[in-house]
């Protein structure tokens, strides 16, 4: 029996004006072997975020199957206010399903899907915020200089751009950064030496340059690009589906895969160092942009796409018809070589 009427009926609710989110999915079912010192990675990643991102910025967290001791953690931030949201799920769905759970909700124009064991450096989020201002063909921008991602569902890029001088072969402005990822992988062989020295770059005059391509430990997405997504119950191992339901929304909406032409973040792995540490503690808040203006999201007609991503992909990509597109935009025929392992 109901006395009297819900006084939240009459609640008008105050909608915040944040237009970018920060997900991010933790799996650390315990703190042995392997997970020994992941809490304390994802204690520095958090801290690494709260001391990078402007105010319109708010963090959501996915607990996969965590262990307590994490859930406490992230229990003691979100009721400090430092994460908006937080998931804690028991038994383990998978990644790409934990990560839409959130996404799915999500409001703010702009999405940063991060994994775990990622260390923010400052300028980050105005470098990234910087190239979806300035091209509105960017879906997705990694913060991380990814040489390698140049044939990685970018067809569309080269399509785009086949009859102007937009594309270019550039110096990688920060080849540390490459050489720590691969260590961090446990492949220091991951790059050659020809792909910390070149990158090939888009760029409008005036504006941001960015490497073609993007990885996925860590990107910003326009969040119109992520379709409605049910849960599957197939996707329940770690890397299931990162490719179809992470990498390939932005190309299916049209819109092009792109990294900063300089490394603002870190893949710790499951170490901690006192670098880390240093990094953390010199780190400066960005300062909001107007992002109003941002397109609408529309996915490509069938057509336009096939022809791009089938059709061109195919040919272009050949190592003959590549290499000679390599070096028109600057690379000599040697150079080309050692870029493509031929």
């Amino acid at each position: 029996m109901r006395i009297g009427s819900n006084p939240a009926k009459k609640d008008k609710v105050e909608i915040d004006d944040t237009y970018h989110r920060i997900v991010i999915p933790v799996y650390i079912p315990n703190l042995n072997d392997f997970f020994k010192e992941s809490l304390e990675v994802l204690k520095l990643c958090l801290e690494s975020l709260y001391t990078t991102v402007h105010s319109n910025t708010r963090i959501s967290i996915a607990s996969n199957g965590c262990c307590k001791e994490v859930n406490d953690y992230l229990a003691v931030e979100f009721e400090a206010n430092r994460i908006d949201e937080l998931y804690q799920i028991k038994s383990g769905i998978g990644k790409i399903n934990s990560l839409y759970k959130i996404i799915n909700s999500v409001k703010e124009p702009l999405i940063t899907i991060s994994d775990a064991d990622v260390l923010f450096t400052s300028g980050w989020q105005d470098a990234v915020e910087n190239i979806f201002i300035d091209y509105p063909k960017a879906g997705m921008v990694c913060p991380f200089s990814y040489s390698k991602g140049f044939r990685e569902l970018t067809a569309n890029i080269y399509f785009d751009n086949l009859f102007n001088k937009n594309i270019k072969v550039t110096e990688i402005k920060s080849p540390e950064g490459l050489e720590h990822f691969a260590k961090s992988i446990g492949n220091e062989g991951f790059y050659k030496d020809i792909h910390k020295k070149y990158g090939i770059t888009y760029q409008e005059k005036g504006k941001s340059r960015a490497l073609i391509g993007a990885g996925h430990f860590v990107a910003t997405f326009k969040r119109a690009v992520f379709p409605a997504y049910e849960f599957k119950s197939n996707l329940q191992r770690l890397a299931s589906g990162e490719g179809l339901y992470i990498d390939s929304p932005p190309v299916q909406s049209g819109l092009w895969r792109l990294s900063t032409n300089y490394n603002f973040v870190y893949h710790m792995g499951n170490t901690v160092t006192s670098m880390y540490l240093d990094i953390v503690s010199n780190n400066n808040n960005d300062t909001p942009k107007d992002m109003g203006n941002l397109p609408v999201v529309k996915r490509e007609a069938k057509f336009l796409f096939a022809l791009k991503n089938n059709l061109f992909n195919r040919y272009f990509f050949s190592n003959k018809l590549f290499g000679w597109y390599l070096t028109k935009i600057g690379m000599t025929k040697n150079e080309v070589k050692q870029y493509l392992n031929l």
